[in-house]
């Protein structure tokens, strides 16, 4: 899902600091799917609302906040919506509710759901200030479950699961258990505890003498198995609901997958469901982050740069870069220098510190050769182009249109980017006529803004 697209990194800077993009709503979402019928599947749509950067109206009872959630589900295939619905969530808070009181609204949506391939799209927003957004796209597809093959259904993670003293009327309440969702899939030193529901399905089997090994496992996201607990599931003609948790308490900061595996024990075969998580543990120290750190810059691939490759290297990572550590660089006169400065540059952004590797500076590099194939003008690399300095800034567009044979207009192209400050477009044109793409107007604050651009492409 593209809101659990998340780094690490962010997720820190939104517990050190907790603060949020004050143009996007701190809205959260998630959804898991079971079985219903021969054709169907039942998928549950959890939501989380934080109203605290919303606005409040006055109201009888206290101060009311109400945000709009839109759901549209689309089959690719047909191109027919299956859902296209808005729901309200709206609570009152008592006036003398403070600030730091305020607690995160949480719900759950549920539809019978016919098998397919689905687009969708989430869109919430704060009714009293709609430009408070957020909206959220993904891939669904849709099975039944009733191959007649055991399996296992999505996991649901959890902040908690009530056996003793389950609410029936609660919104969470199903199969005898209250399960609050956690759609922000983020647990903490503070909230240590991760639950989990699934469901376990065609538990038959054509041996009669056979029966399953249920694996629970949990990995962090070097790919190491942490936790690993197992048991015996017997056949039986019903379906099986498993919940289990797992105290996180000891595990560093990381993103984790939970792994549910049904292993057929007379073919060895496995139906796994496996879900991701983040934690943030700032109490528990990762020896594998400090293994590395340790090596130090001699231990790391800049042991071998020389002063060309060093300046390249900082001359393509500028757009990220503070206007302090520019003036740093500037001033550095040796190599050895060069190498320690890079070297703690990219250890200062790697948004996942207990892998070997940067996963951010890997990802960052990998822009700027994709900058430098494909907008090198003459002489001049990619990454110096306007265009590839908006690459690497701010990654792949969300939608880029071409006009190259426009009548009385010079070639030019739009690039969209639906995330940024609720939606921003740049602008290029081959001013020249020699492939140089130059940025004319943008509509992100800060950047080229020219609302004439069009005059400047008129070969008239």
């Amino acid at each position: 899902m593209k809101s659990k697209l998340l780094s690490i990194f962010s997720l820190l800077i939104f517990l050190q600091i907790g603060s949020f993009a004050q143009n996007e709503l701190n809205f959260e979402f998630d959804y898991a799917r079971f079985k219903y019928d021969s054709t169907k599947a039942y998928i549950e749509f959890y939501y989380e609302l934080n109203p605290k950067n919303m606005l409040f109206e006055k109201a009888e009872q206290g101060r009311l906040v109400e945000a709009i959630v839109h759901i549209d589900m689309k089959n690719i295939t047909s191109n027919e919506y299956f859902i296209n619905k808005d729901w309200k969530i709206q609570n009152v808070f008592d006036d003398s509710t403070s600030e730091a009181d305020i607690k995160s609204l949480t719900g759950v949506f549920g539809f019978a759901i016919p098998e397919g391939d689905y687009a969708l799209s989430v869109k919430a927003y704060d009714v009293k200030n709609p430009s408070l957004l957020k909206t959220i796209d993904e891939r669904v597809v849709i099975g039944s479950y009733n191959s007649g093959k055991y399996a296992v259904s999505d996991i649901q993670i959890a902040s908690n699961i009530k056996k003793e003293g389950a609410d029936t009327n609660s919104l969470f309440y199903k199969n005898t258990l209250e399960v609050i969702p956690n759609p922000s899939m983020l647990y903490s030193d503070k909230t240590p505890v991760a639950f989990f529901y699934a469901e376990l399905y065609n538990l038959k089997l054509p041996n009669p003498e056979g029966d399953f090994t249920l694996q629970k496992l949990l990995y962090n996201s070097a790919g190491n198995s942490v936790y690993k607990q197992e048991k015996i599931v017997k056949q039986c003609e019903i379906s099986v609901v498993e919940i289990g948790l797992i105290n996180l308490s000891k595990y560093p900061t990381d993103s984790y997958n939970v792994v549910l595996s049904l292993i057929d024990n007379s073919t060895n075969e496995a139906f796994i469901s496996a879900k991701r998580f983040y934690l943030y543990n700032p109490n528990v120290i990762d020896s594998t982050a400090i293994k590395r750190m340790s090596a130090g810059v001699m231990g790391s691939e800049f042991a071998l740069f020389n002063e060309e490759e060093c300046d390249i290297m900082f001359s393509q990572a500028r757009y990220i870069s503070t206007q302090n550590e520019i003036e740093r660089y500037a001033k550095i006169d040796s190599v050895n220098a060069k190498r320690e400065f890079l070297f703690n540059f990219w250890n200062n952004r790697d948004t996942e510190p207990s892998t070997p590797q940067n996963e951010f500076k890997d990802e960052y590099m990998k822009r700027v050769t994709y900058a430098n194939e494909n907008f090198k003008h003459a002489n001049k690399e990619g990454y110096l182009s306007d265009r590839g300095r908006v690459y690497l800034t701010y990654g792949q567009p969300d939608q880029r249109d071409f006009y190259p044979n426009e009548p009385n207009l010079k070639p030019y192209e739009v690039w969209f980017y639906n995330q940024i400050e609720g939606g921003v477009s740049f602008i290029f044109a081959d001013i020249t006529g020699f492939g140089n793409y130059e940025l004319l107007h943008s509509t992100k604050r800060g950047d080229v803004r020219d609302e004439n651009w069009m005059r400047r492409i008129s070969t008239e």
